[in-house]
């Protein structure tokens, strides 16, 4: 497993060196967007992974993208002026938020199974965001049946937790493999 930490704050200024290695869905969705955040997620995905076709990735039942090759595994998450990569050869789900965002209370009530109330919902979140990731089932995904203080059960296996805090934000990781290694943090000019 690796995990890659993306500052996009000044990608804009290398949007015209980064367009032309994105697939046309990733370089439409910056059209409409002008966000820092697609540029960036389009870099990594094109520099770390290879995708430069629309035809590089395809789409699961609820929409997860996935490489059409099949291997490796990927997950995205982005906050901030950040994008999060996690590459393994196994499913991994990855989740970010800004260590200073706020969950309300009625949203906490909601998510929070009885085990978890005492423990910070920022990583409730970030740990329930990435079971829906790493399943591909998104929303669908029952959040009564995601316990994030204990292992997670998904096709045989045992997946864990993991949850850091760098850059000033929340990270948390769901993989079957045994430890969390150093997030590797880049900007667009090494990947360029």
């Amino acid at each position: 497993m690796k995990l890659y930490l993306l500052s996009c704050k000044n990608i804009q200024t290398h949007a015209e060196r980064i367009l032309p290695l994105l697939p046309e869905q990733r370089r439409l969705a910056y059209d409409r967007s002008r966000s820092g955040l697609t540029l960036g997620a389009g870099l990594l995905l094109s520099s770390l992974l290879g995708v430069h076709t629309d035809a590089d990735l395809s789409m699961g039942a609820y929409g997860k993208p996935f490489l059409t090759c099949g291997t490796p595994e990927f997950s995205l998450s982005h906050s901030g002026e950040h994008v999060l990569l996690g590459v393994s050869d196994r499913p991994i789900g990855v989740d970010m938020e800004r260590r200073d965002r706020q969950v309300p209370e009625a949203v906490r009530c909601r998510i929070c199974l009885p085990g978890e109330r005492e423990l910070d919902p920022l990583q409730v979140f970030t740990r329930k965001e990435c079971a829906m990731k790493l399943t591909g089932q998104g929303f669908s995904l029952p959040l009564g049946d995601i316990d994030t203080t204990r292992d997670y059960r998904w096709q045989e296996k045992d997946h864990r937790f993991f949850t850091v805090e760098k850059e000033g934000y929340l990270i948390s990781v769901l993989s079957a493999e045994k430890a969390l290694p150093e997030i590797q943090l880049l900007t667009p000019e090494e990947l360029l």
